[in-house]
């Protein structure tokens, strides 16, 4: 009936596993969890070894890291039913009715994304920007998801039918963190795959301290212009990421040199305000185009 596929990289999966499987033997006639490790360090694999208790549940080991979309391709092979659940290994149920909400989809063919919440109470370490970040950008109720379904597509949660899935599939070019999952959205609105979006969230638990969250994210805009020359630089998919969209209309008003002028000069202080006490978006929206505006003209294009 359902396949609930999760792919695990350092990350302690045995609290996630238990509420699966414990909502799924009350809502499912039949299940199955697939975990596939992607060459995590060892005190990760020994403690996630001990998932394996559970009926229903197989726990794959890869001695080689293959990245995070190649890893969900190997997870739908593995896949024994007709319908699958991929969600992040760091991430917990908020209650005990995720299973039953995506239930009501199981007979159908098609996409669901159920969505990202993070904790209500702010952290007081050097994790705020990304919580502040996760909160306002990506904690997105569905009714507004559902606008721009393609668009507010997000990896971490998403019901699939499996025969959908091997008509798109995740590019394996993509093998290092960031955009995968607006490539793969792109990929089903070229399909003509619409993403219907429900409140079906799971909570968001692994944030990052601020030089690795931003750290992420210069690794995940040099992705997204890895994806944009994938697609032909497709100017649907550059009108449908803020980012790239802002960067081709600077190129072409010519304002990228003092775009990354600007950029070079205020990087410094930017950051001192994003590792702060109350981070900017705003600011961090500037990093990022500050960013892209410093990669060499000679990889993009309008």
């Amino acid at each position: 009936m359902l396949s609930i596929c999760i792919p695990v990289f350092n990350y302690d999966v045995r609290e996630l596993v238990s509420q699966l499987h414990e909502q799924a033997q009350v809502e499912l006639q039949d299940f199955e969890i697939i975990l596939m490790d992607d060459a995590s360090q060892e005190k990760y694999r020994k403690l996630n070894q001990e998932c394996s208790q559970f009926a229903h549940v197989k726990l794959i080991e890869l001695e080689k890291n293959v990245g995070r979309s190649h890893i969900r391709n190997l997870l739908a092979k593995e896949a024994v039913f007709s319908q699958i659940i991929f969600m992040d290994c760091d991430s917990l149920c908020p209650d005990y009715q995720y299973i039953q909400r995506y239930s009501t989809y199981l007979e159908k063919e098609g996409v669901v994304c159920g969505g990202r919440i993070y904790n209500d109470i702010a952290p007081s370490d050097d994790t705020l920007l990304h919580w502040t970040f996760g909160n306002k950008r990506e904690a997105i109720p569905a009714k507004k998801r559902n606008k721009k379904p393609n668009k507010s597509f997000m990896t971490n949660n998403f019901l699939i039918s499996k025969s959908v899935f091997e008509k798109v599939k995740f590019n394996d070019q993509i093998n290092s963190y960031g955009h995968e999952d607006t490539l793969f959205g792109f990929e089903l609105l070229k399909h003509e795959i619409t993403i219907h979006h429900i409140d079906n969230p799971l909570i968001h638990k692994d944030l990052q301290p601020t030089a690795v969250f931003i750290k992420k994210t210069e690794t995940a805009i040099g992705n997204l212009i890895k994806i944009y020359q994938i697609t032909g630089y497709n100017p649907t998919l550059k009108k449908s990421v803020k980012l790239l969209n802002t960067w081709s209309i600077l190129k072409k008003l010519r304002l990228t040199s003092l775009c990354r002028f600007l950029f070079q000069y205020l990087r410094k202080p930017i950051f001192s305000n994003i590792s702060g006490e109350n981070p900017s978006l705003f600011l961090l929206d500037f990093y990022k185009l500050g960013i892209i505006c410093s990669i060499p003209d000679s990889i993009n294009r309008y």
